[in-house]
Formats: structure tokens, sequence, C-alpha cells
């Protein structure tokens, strides 16, 4: 009596999990919407600010911070693009400068908790604010890679061919990329008739 009643609760957990996973997936598209939206108005935050610097201060530091935040914006907008347009190659170069901004960050809480000499408490703060943002950061990164993965079935993968030490490349999902080929040129010819 007791197995079953663990196995009803694996089998609970189970069925959460994967109308957890299939919900992510039916959205995964919103979701990454929103990440760049929010990507942006944080963006935009960080211009507006970057030109006050500038405009109170006028040095190099200023100058460097307003060019660092407007490829920011262009790189989000560029991500908007690539969301919207279906172009994997915008998406992945969001995705590489997400994640090297991820890595000057965890570099700058380093420094900044090996920099400090003692213990204050404000900083302790601050810190584990970072490391909040820090977990959004990824988290974000994960789910934009997810949607990447999925964007593009034509996409060619590396496989190792059996006994062998060199890889081929091979198509990631045949079938999903056959039906992504025959919807381009079905949409393609319902464009050239309303055209016409």
């Amino acid at each position: 009596m007791a197995a079953n009643k663990n196995k009803k609760k694996k089998s609970k957990k189970g069925q959460i999990n994967l109308r957890l996973a299939h919900f992510l997936h039916e959205h995964l598209w919103k979701i990454c919407l929103a990440i760049a939206t929010f990507d942006l108005a944080h963006a935009l935050f960080f211009v507006l600010q970057a030109t006050i610097s500038l405009v109170t201060r006028f040095n190099m530091f200023s100058t460097l911070a307003l060019l660092g935040t407007i490829f920011w914006v262009l790189m989000v907008v560029l991500f908007l693009v690539g969301l919207w347009k279906r172009r994997p190659v915008f998406v992945k170069a969001w995705l590489i400068f997400s994640i090297i901004g991820f890595l000057a960050d965890i570099g700058f809480l380093i420094w900044g908790i090996v920099s400090s000499v003692t213990i204050d408490w404000d900083n302790l703060k601050e810190f584990t604010i970072i490391f909040v943002g820090i977990f959004i950061e990824i988290t974000c990164i994960y789910v934009v890679y997810r949607y990447y993965l999925i964007m593009d079935p034509c996409r060619l993968v590396d496989e190792p061919e059996r006994g062998r030490k060199k890889k081929s490349r091979k198509p990631l999902d045949k079938k999903a990329c056959k039906e992504s080929k025959k919807k381009e040129k079905k949409k393609k010819k319902s464009e050239k008739k309303n055209k016409r």
C-alpha cells in the first residue's frame, strides 16, 4: 500500500514536470520576447544614466560607458529582430554578447568580494542583490538558448561517426527540417499570390 502511494506521488510529480515542460515549450517564443523587452528597457535605462553621467562629467570613462550602452541597445534590437524574423544568427549574436556580459558580471563580483578588507553588511546586501541578478541573467540566457536550439531544425550539428574520431555534419532533425522547408515554400507561394 505504501509502495502504491509512492508510485502515485512520483507519477503526479512526473505529470507536473511534463505539463511544465510542455507549457515552456509552447510559450518559449513569448518568454524570449518578454526577456528581450525587459533587456531593452534595462539597456535604455543605462543609456539614460550614461548620458547623464557624460553631461555632468565629461571624461573618457563616461564616453566609453555611453558607447558601451549604445552597443548593448543595438545588440538587444538585433535580438528582437532575430526573434521576430526567426533569424538564428541574430539570436546567437545576442547569446554570445550576454554570456560575455555574464562572465564580466561574475568577474566584477569576485573582484568586489576579494578587494573588500572587512565585512560590511551594507555591501553584503548589495552582493546578495547581485547574486540574484546573476541567477536571473543565467536563467534568461538558458531559456533563450533553449529557444535557439529549436529555432532552426535544419542547422547542422557535429556527430561523431561510429569507430571514427572524425565528426560529420548532419541536420539535427531531418523530419522537422523537411516540415519547416515545406512551410517556408507554402509561405513564399502565398506571399507571391498576395502580391499579384
